[in-house]
């Protein structure tokens, strides 16, 4: 009598093996297909983490969204001052003529991560102890920075600490620094604007920002930290 065998299914890797093997081989696969899923989830995350970082580093550190498209305020309380133009000078080489204003709110500048003062054009926003040549200054203005400038033959502290209490925390889109022979002690500067003061008066001071702030011919906030 010939046996009837059922035929095995099995694939030819697995025959000879018992059921419980078989069971131990597909919790083990079960097992290498999740760890790869998951590598693959972080793979994919740590890249998107590495393209992010790299976009805030590589960046012009601008931030867009306080990008401001109304460009110079010509319709605010103060007239325009002269416009003596938005040139750019090769890094190192001074203007050789004369601005119309002191501090000047326009005109020739450099334009350089790099100047032989150690600094950059645009300087990076903050309070500084020193005073900052116009061709570094005119570029903090041209993107729409406000300028706060002291002028005090003989120690004026007061003053220097009540400007000081105007720049917020961030410093962002202020430069303060001390400025030589200006007409008044104080002068508040935006491009092509200038306010000058005897005194820090707040009011006159705040108007002035509210309404200069951010209105330069290229107004983007640069965190020039």
């Amino acid at each position: 009598m010939k046996e009837n065998r059922k035929a095995s299914t099995r694939p030819p890797e697995r025959r000879g093996m018992s059921k419980a093997q078989i069971r131990e081989e597909r919790r083990e696969r079960s097992k290498n297909r999740a760890r790869k899923k998951r590598s693959i989830i972080m793979f994919f995350g740590i890249l998107l983490a590495i393209l992010f970082i790299a976009s805030l580093v590589l960046s012009p550190n601008t931030n867009s969204n306080n990008s401001n498209p109304k460009g110079i305020n010509t319709s605010g309380h103060l007239p325009l001052d002269p416009n003596d133009g938005r040139k750019e000078l090769e890094t190192g080489v001074g203007y050789q003529g004369e601005y119309s204003t002191n501090p000047p709110t326009s005109g020739p500048h450099w334009n350089a991560p790099e100047t032989p003062f150690g600094i950059p054009s645009p300087a990076r926003w903050g309070i500084y102890d020193y005073e900052i040549i116009p061709e570094i200054l005119i570029q903090n203005l041209e993107v729409g920075g406000i300028g706060l400038h002291y002028y005090c033959p003989e120690e004026c502290p007061e003053i220097v600490s009540e400007l000081k209490d105007i720049i917020p925390i961030d410093s962002a889109q202020y430069i303060m620094s001390p400025h030589s022979y200006m007409p008044k002690k104080i002068a508040i500067t935006a491009w092509r604007h200038h306010l000058l003061l005897d005194n820090v008066d707040i009011e006159k001071i705040k108007l002035f920002i509210d309404e200069y702030q951010d209105r330069g011919p290229q107004t983007i906030r640069y965190n020039l930290y």
